[in-house]
C-alpha cells in the first residue's frame, strides 16, 4: 500500500506478532485501571463504614446480617482471650524484617461465641525454631478492632497444614477459619476482628487501609498502553519504507 512517498509492506512475522501483542498490552492496561477502580470503590466503602457507630460484638442482634455488611465496621467485644492458643501467621514482613501475626481466640459473652482476634506483628527472632513472646490477659478485658475478612495471604506453594511451634502454637501459611476452628476446639464466627492500634493486649500494629495502592495500578496500567505505544510505532517504522524517485 503507498501513500505519497512512503509505502506500507508489512511482512508476515511482524504483523502476526503485532497482531497478539498489541491487543494483549491493550487488555492488561484496561485489566489495570479495573483494579484500580476496584481500589477506590473498596476505599470509598471503607471510609463509609468507618464513620458508622461501633458495633457491640457482644450483642448476637448485631450478627444476624451477611458478613459483607460487617466487613470494616468498628467493633468492640466483651470476653477474654484462650490465652494458651496462638496461630501464627508466617510471612508478614514489617519494615524489613521478617515475622508473624498473631492471631488468638477470644471468647465473647454473654454470647459465648468465639472470635478469632489479629493482635498484631511480632518478629521472628533470630531462631526460626523459637517461639515468639506474646503475652496474653488470662481474665475478663474489652477489646476494640475493625471487623476484616481472613488475610489474602498470595498463592500457596502448598497446602499443608500448621505445624506446631511449641504446645498450642501453630505456625499457618494462611488463615483458615474452619481449620482453625479445629485448632481452637471452638466454632468460629466467620470473620477476623483486626485489634485497633489504641487498644490494649496487641503487637505492633500499623494496618493499611483498604483500597490503598490505587496508584500502583495506575502506574502499571500507563506502563502497559506506553509498551502498545512502543510497539506500533515499531512496527509501523519497520514496515514503511520511503519510496525514493527515480529519473526516467
Amino acid at each position: 500500500m503507498r501513500i505519497g512517498s512512503w509505502h506500507f509492506t508489512p511482512g508476515l512475522w511482524p504483523t502476526l506478532a503485532t497482531l497478539i501483542l498489541l491487543p494483549l498490552f491493550v487488555a492488561l492496561g484496561f485489566w489495570q485501571l479495573d483494579r484500580a477502580d476496584q481500589k477506590t470503590r473498596k476505599h470509598d466503602e471503607y471510609l463509609k463504614r468507618q464513620s458508622e457507630r461501633a458495633l457491640d460484638l457482644s450483642d448476637p442482634s448485631n450478627l444476624r446480617v451477611g458478613k459483607e455488611e460487617l466487613l470494616w465496621r468498628h467493633a468492640e467485644a466483651s470476653g477474654r482471650f484462650e490465652s494458651k492458643i496462638h496461630i501464627l501467621l508466617d510471612n508478614q514482613v514489617v519494615k524489613g524484617e521478617a515475622g508473624y501475626f498473631v492471631f488468638t481466640p477470644f471468647l465473647v459473652t454473654p454470647g459465648n461465641y468465639w472470635l478469632l482476634v489479629n493482635r498484631g506483628w511480632v518478629p521472628l527472632g533470630e531462631d526460626r525454631n523459637a517461639t515468639p513472646a506474646m503475652a496474653t490477659p488470662a481474665g475478663d478485658i474489652k477489646i476494640e478492632g475493625v471487623i476484616n475478612d481472613v488475610p489474602a495471604t498470595g498463592l500457596s506453594l502448598s497446602m499443608a497444614p500448621p505445624e506446631t511451634l511449641s504446645g498450642t502454637i501453630y505456625r499457618a501459611q494462611r488463615i483458615d477459619l474452619e481449620e482453625d476452628a479445629g485448632l481452637a476446639g471452638h466454632e468460629l464466627l466467620p470473620f477476623v476482628l483486626r485489634l485497633a492500634p489504641e487498644s490494649g493486649y496487641g503487637f505492633v500494629r500499623e494496618w493499611q487501609m483498604p483500597g490503598s495502592g490505587k496508584e500502583t495500578h495506575l502506574g502499571y496500567a500507563f506502563q502497559w498502553f506506553l509498551f502498545a505505544a512502543i510497539l506500533l510505532v515499531i512496527y509501523l517504522a519497520v514496515n514503511i519504507k520511503k519510496v525514493i524517485p527515480t529519473d526516467d
